[in-house]
């Protein structure tokens, strides 16, 4: 095994620029401008009819992914669209374990224990309402901001889809092609 360099980069391994185009795209696509550009972006106002592509294309994050990677050879692209398929996965996998563990887990738990007795949840819930509404509105806040993350994932490998349809490159790689 190699080294790996503290950005996630194999050392040595000649990939460098295909690093640094990843982080150049994915930092177009930041978590924090998500909910503000669900409001204010022609792909957020193109979720209305049959033309969900054409505001998706006249995004300013697509028009700037488009203009970064606008000189970049196929192989570079296709290995960029592999890690970007790779992110989706992780990011799908994660979603499901913060469902599961935040979510599915502790409702099933409080609903048990609310059929066996009711009373005691409840008078726990009013006399600890202010650590109750905490725990309920941070495991909220990580299971949105976890789906938000995915979202922009899969937001990063439409694009890149975009891309290589107008420039005419077919997929060929299994791991972009794997839907799980």
């Amino acid at each position: 095994m190699g080294h790996v360099e503290p950005d996630g980069a194999a050392a040595g391994s000649g990939h460098a620029r295909l690093w640094a185009l990843w982080r150049a795209l994915k930092a177009e696509f930041p978590l924090w401008s998500l909910l503000p550009s669900a409001f204010t972006t022609p792909g957020a106002w193109g979720y209305v009819g049959v033309d969900f592509l054409s505001g998706f294309r006249a995004n300013p994050s697509t028009v700037r992914a488009f203009n970064l990677l606008a000189d970049v050879d196929a192989a570079t692209f296709d290995a960029l669209c592999a890690l970007a398929a790779l992110n989706v996965r992780r990011h799908e996998q994660l979603l499901k374990a913060v469902v599961i563990a935040y979510l599915t887990v502790p409702i099933t738990v409080l609903a048990v224990i609310a059929e066996v007795a009711g009373d005691s949840v409840l008078s726990f819930v009013r006399e600890q309402a202010p650590y109750v509404i905490s725990m309920a509105a941070g495991m909220t806040f990580g299971t949105v901001s976890y789906y938000l993350g995915a979202w922009r994932a899969n937001q990063i490998v439409g694009v890149l889809d975009l891309i290589r349809i107008e420039r005419g490159q077919a997929p060929f790689l299994a791991v972009e092609l794997r839907d799980d």
